[in-house]
């Protein structure tokens, strides 16, 4: 199945899968409002995905159609994310022609680029607009994803009874959903960090298209692994106490704990500096304006204040809800998680 990048219809589900939970996000649209009618995170059992590929088939569609069930999702038309380390996104440059002569001359444009075997990948465009350097020109960005990804995920996908009639890539639909909850950032240099539960990516966007991407291999998985391995414990009960459930620990286990995560943490802030500061490097020392905090564990310990005071650059939470209508009460914790199922289902409502 090709990658898809199509208009949906007024009711949209996004299905995020992720390494460690599936986020299930469904938008109604009415007029140019979009609302939240079903909000869902199933955690998963450990193995059962792997860096956002389904491994364990079976017990994961479970997880999934039961809690559509129980949600009351009856759309089959879903849009999935392929995860961003299994395509290439190129922007490059063509002289403006006519949409049937761009349809027949990509493909051989876009053997430049690809490093993946051409007869193994999908193929598709967008056309972004015109070139900032060449007004003759029109900017275009190419997606080439493998097919046996693309199709492993459609496949499960069809197992549960769902059409994945548009497929995205993850780390678009992140950014597509940064570019409609923060119109006001559109002209401005902004990078948004995911810490995710397998990598941490960071993406520096602006005027709604992607200037630089890098992806670090810690996540909140590692951090566990680091946490179970240094304290001697199981994998779930550091989880527990990486996530601030500390039961009846002394305090100076709590001190301990606490200085530890912190290390932890400096490295991975040390390489998001190291990212923006190699991107400034190569683009005229320009620096992002504000960074942008998602996933999973953007919330733990100090890192918010702590990537502010070691990068000096101004920082927040991203919101993946702030231009969206809720149609029931939801908790401010689970924000974090749900970026990329946004802009899944955003994709799906346009």
């Amino acid at each position: 199945m090709a990658l898809k990048f199509g208009i949906g219809s007024k009711k949209s589900v996004g299905i995020d899968i992720g390494s460690s939970s599936i986020k299930v996000i469904e938008l109604s649209k009415s007029g140019h409002k979009y609302y939240i009618d079903v909000l869902d995170t199933i955690d998963l059992p450990s193995g059962a995905v792997g860096g956002g590929i389904v491994n364990d088939a079976a017990s994961t569609a479970s997880y999934l159609k039961n809690s559509l069930a129980k949600h009351g999702v009856s759309e089959k038309k879903v849009v999935i994310g392929i995860p961003c380390k299994h395509v290439i996104i190129k922007t490059i440059e063509m002289p403006k022609m006519k949409p049937s002569e761009l349809e027949s001359s990509i493909y051989y444009e876009a053997q430049r680029y690809i490093t993946y075997d051409m007869n193994e990948v999908s193929l598709d465009y967008v056309v972004l607009g015109d070139s900032p350097s060449e007004p003759s020109n029109n900017a275009i960005m190419i997606i080439a994803g493998k097919k046996d990804i693309i199709e492993n995920q459609s496949d499960f996908f069809h197992e549960c009874g769902l059409n994945p009639y548009i497929i995205d890539v993850d780390c678009i639909a992140l950014e597509n959903m940064f570019n409609f909850n923060y119109p006001e950032e559109f002209d401005e240099l902004i990078s948004i960090v995911k810490i995710g539960a397998s990598e941490t990516n960071v993406h520096i966007i602006q005027k709604g298209t992607n200037l630089f991407r890098r992806d670090i291999p810690i996540g909140g998985i590692n951090i566990t692994e680091e946490i179970a391995k240094k304290f001697q414990i199981n994998f779930n009960e550091a989880e527990n106490i990486k996530t601030g459930n500390m039961g009846n620990r002394s305090e100076d286990f709590k001190s301990e704990f606490n200085i530890y995560l912190d290390m932890i943490l400096t490295r991975v802030i040390s390489e998001i500096h190291r990212t923006i500061d190699y991107f400034a490097a190569n683009n005229d020392k320009q620096y992002p304006k504000k960074i942008y905090l998602t996933g999973g564990s953007a919330l733990l310990g100090s890192i918010l204040q702590e990537i502010e005071s070691k990068i000096n650059i101004p920082a927040s939470n991203l919101n993946p809800f702030r231009n969206l209508l809720f149609k029931h009460e939801s908790s401010d914790a689970i924000h974090n998680f749900f970026g990329v199922a946004v802009g899944l289902a955003l994709r799906g409502a346009e």
